[in-house]
């Protein structure tokens, strides 16, 4: 383990000593950089121009890297660099709170000026972040307080129904200290018709902020509204199954839907709830976009994995976190994780079947006509059980102690090599060959659970993986030939989890939350033509070929 400390240290000095803004003599971070030349990662902006991403939201991981690296070693310098960062934000937040923030408004560390994709308008969002509040409180509480008033402020379009939207206006203005005062209306109809999407990973985000702030503060006005918000996808899960859902409302329709399906806007939600309009005379009411559980396209960030992966793993670290004042969202998100343990994971072959909120399985089907989830003929298929639902179903069972989750984790543990954990004393792989980041969490999370030795072991296995894989060039990269090092990328904070309850200290490392952020909109790609993509789908997956 020494080793692997040392390397983390030499590795955030590296970012601490050349990966700063180096233009204006600000504490801000890049996103990134090439591994082999060192040079800041950029994106090409539709007009050419080249923007040298510095984007808050994408630097959750490495600041919790850097504060867990100082508490292991005793040197505050690396703590120090992240808070510095982050009053550098609030120094220059908006009027009402807001940090330049998401997918879509980011700065260019070379200009200082706040970009984004000309498609997406610069925009505030706040999806499956889970930001890092408790080094933004320590850094300066009342701004941490405003700014997650601002981002509900913001995010929620009408409290009387809790209408919202993924993306926000900067410079709203609000009265903080009637904030929460606000009537909940407790007659609000499940699946309810109305304007906006009220997408979980968006929901999700809003009601980590306001437990977190109930966490730091003790606001628990701010807790209740919380609670209130989860109770609305709640309360619309398939009163059967109790399965879903990835929204709590119907999309309004507002007109008729274009006949063409070359039409540009033929998928949008405009028109109604697109589910029912692709896939009702097939499969009737329970064709809703609140109620499906499958994923068509493998880029998409959405499907169930959004619900019983990232929300149900913030749901349950905050549920944690709040204690007794978190049972009520802990049982919420267990229930819901049982629900599709049960409907959805096929232990024989660790995929997951697609269906609807029903429960049936739609493996084989073919979709009849084209529509926002995919083209005519299209067959629905199984996909493989992804690592961070794995790692929400362990912390989940951790915390929760669910008898009915037990089999699916020992199932889902065995197919990713890790051993069998079934009896009382773990037979753990300590051959394995797996090198996923998330599945060390997982490991980590048993070891926390019980303190049995079998796992300490195997999570050491796994982290010599990791670091063999990802420790390239004095930098981290998905591999040896991948060209960049996202400064985000959660192997350091992972193996710095490692090497602290080696030594006895795992409390003394931040909890990891999330997979983080992401850069999103329109590129112009080398060869002149323009592509809506991401970064962490177009730039940080490059590869090149390296000399053996």
């Amino acid at each position: 383990m020494n080793n692997i400390l040392s390397y983390l240290i030499q590795y955030a000095d590296t970012l601490l000593e050349h990966h700063r803004d180096p233009y204006h003599g600000t504490p801000l971070f890049f996103d990134g950089c090439d591994s082999f030349t060192g040079n800041a990662v950029t994106w090409k902006n539709t007009d050419g121009t080249q923007w040298q991403l510095s984007n808050i939201a994408s630097q959750q991981n490495m600041f919790r890297f850097f504060v867990g690296l100082s508490a292991l070693t005793g040197d505050d310098k690396y703590e120090r660099a992240a808070m510095d960062a982050i009053a550098w934000h609030f120094d220059h937040a908006d009027s009402s709170g807001l940090i330049c923030w998401g997918g879509h408004a980011f700065l260019d560390l070379k200009t200082l000026q706040a970009v984004g994709p000309e498609n997406k308008n610069k925009v505030h969002e706040l999806k499956h972040h889970c930001p890092y509040y408790e080094l933004m409180y320590k850094t300066n509480a009342p701004a941490t307080t405003k700014l997650i008033k601002a981002i509900w402020h913001t995010h929620v379009k009408d409290w009387d129904n809790l209408e919202m939207s993924r993306h926000g206006d900067y410079g709203l203005s609000f009265d903080s200290d009637t904030f929460w005062d606000k009537a909940k209306n407790t007659d609000l109809e499940p699946l309810r018709e109305m304007k906006g999407l009220s997408f979980v990973n968006i929901g999700n985000d809003l009601t980590y902020s306001a437990g977190m702030l109930y966490k730091l503060d003790g606001d628990k006005k701010a807790l209740n509204w919380a609670q209130f918000l989860m109770s609305q996808y709640v309360n619309s899960r398939h009163p059967e199954t109790k399965l879903g859902c990835y929204q709590y409302n119907r999309p309004t329709k507002l007109g008729d839907a274009p006949t063409d399906e070359s039409h540009p806007e033929f998928t949008f939600s405009f028109w109604g709830d697109r589910a029912q309009r692709q896939f009702g005379e097939e499969y009737g009411e329970v064709a809703k976009e609140a109620w499906v559980l499958f994923k068509m396209d493998e880029e998409a960030l959405n499907g169930p994995e959004g619900i019983y992966g990232d929300c149900a793993l913030a749901q349950t670290l905050l549920a944690r976190q709040l204690g007794s004042d978190g049972q009520q969202l802990l049982d919420w998100t267990t229930q819901g994780m049982e629900a599709w343990a049960y409907y959805a994971y096929d232990a024989a072959t660790n995929e997951i079947k697609p269906m609807f909120a029903d429960g049936k399985d739609l493996t084989g089907h073919k979709i009849k006509r084209l529509g926002y989830y995919g083209k005519k003929d299209v067959e629905f298929m199984r996909r493989p059980l992804p690592p961070h639902v794995f790692l929400s179903y362990v912390t989940n069972w951790v915390v929760s102690g669910s008898k009915k989750l037990w089999p699916t984790l020992c199932a889902m543990a065995k197919h990713n090599k890790l051993g069998d954990w079934s009896g009382k004393i773990p037979q753990v792989n300590l051959s394995t060959d797996n090198s996923g980041t998330l599945m060390l969490f997982a490991v980590l999370e048993m070891y926390r659970a019980g303190g049995q030795s079998a796992y300490l072991s195997l999570a050491e296995k796994l982290g010599e993986n990791i670091f063999e894989r990802s420790a390239n060039r004095g930098l981290f990269t998905p591999s040896e030939e991948h060209v960049y090092c996202r400064f985000d990328d959660v192997e350091p904070l992972a193996l710095l989890s490692l090497v602290a309850a080696k030594q006895g200290q795992a409390a003394l490392i931040p909890e990891y939350r999330s997979r983080g952020g992401y850069i999103h909109g329109d590129m112009q790609m080398p060869d002149g033509s323009t592509k809506n993509t991401m970064d962490v789908k177009t730039i940080y997956p490059t590869r090149v070929a390296v000399a053996k």
